[in-house]
């Protein structure tokens, strides 16, 4: 009798020994929330979000770091340029990620706010309802930041972005106290939106599934991503996120609760786009 007895015994532990020891760093990392690293400075993080439905939700964080990675906001001001996908931006200019760079006008081509890339202006107002600029590629690069989310409430914001060759302006999401900023419940759709954390890294942020702008906001906030200033770039069937290592490659857009939009999406031509590249 003490032979069975012992081999259950050896047969619990090994059990236990099995929930007890750590999972593999691979494993750990296709868990909800974990942070998946792509490549040193370029990380991936996905979290679920209530949405309508018995689907579950997923909001997608792209963390990247301005001293590894460069940022450019390529637009059809530009001579050359024309409109393109998420997708064909990023191919036509060697990008590892994209995403929306604001909403814009019904002329298909300006931007709702202020957009410089350069001496090449696309909107040369400055919307007075939108609290945030995405800023990049700085003439005092050994003063301020290579890129950033600056909040106009609180940064010289007429003083900081004459000195980015880049900017490009869009509703504040989040302050930089992280404060919702975005109180109305609104219409539920996809969402992209471009943040900052507390270590300075930008962060792309993407949900596929339909919620309110207040719901995404305060959901970033619940999350442990740290995020500062957060500015919303675009809604609907254009929100979208686009992704290239080399090694994975993904294209994420906005979706109805019961599939994908039946026109645009990923293939929607989008005037102005914000990108990613590898320091060389």
């Amino acid at each position: 009798m003490k032979e069975p007895f012992s081999f259950v015994a050896r047969l619990v532990a090994f059990c236990l020994a099995l929930l007890v020891t750590p999972l593999p760093a691979q494993a750990a990392a296709s868990q909800p929330g974990a942070w998946e690293e792509l490549e040193p400075g370029l990380a991936l993080a996905r979290f679920p979000v209530p949405v309508a439905g018995d689907r579950a939700g997923e909001l997608l964080a792209l963390r990247i770091d301005p001293a590894r990675y460069s940022f450019v906001i390529l637009s059809v001001s530009i001579p050359g340029e024309k409109k393109r996908s998420l997708r064909d931006w990023a191919e036509a200019h060697g990008l590892l990620a994209a995403i929306n760079a604001g909403m814009y006008q019904p002329d298909g081509r300006t931007h709702t706010g202020y957009l410089r890339v350069g001496d090449i202006v696309n909107n040369a107002h400055v919307a007075a309802k939108f609290g945030a600029f995405f800023v990049t590629s700085p003439d005092i690069s050994d003063q301020l930041p290579d890129a950033a989310v600056l909040d106009r409430s609180v940064s010289d914001w007429q003083a900081l972005i004459p000195h980015y060759e880049m900017v490009v302006q869009n509703f504040r999401m989040i302050s930089a106290d992280r404060r919702l900023q975005w109180l109305a419940d609104g219409p539920e759709h996809a969402i992209s939106a471009v943040g900052e954390d507390g270590n300075g890294h930008i962060l792309f942020l993407h949900c596929s599934d339909a919620m309110t702008c207040a719901a995404f906001a305060k959901r970033l906030l619940e999350l442990p991503l740290d995020v500062r200033q957060v500015m919303y770039v675009e809604g609907g069937n254009q929100a979208g996120l686009f992704l290239d290592t080399g090694r994975e490659r993904h294209v994420w857009a906005g979706r109805h609760p019961t599939g994908y939009w039946p026109a645009g999406g990923i293939n929607t031509p989008l005037p102005n786009i914000i990108g990613v590249k590898r320091r060389q």
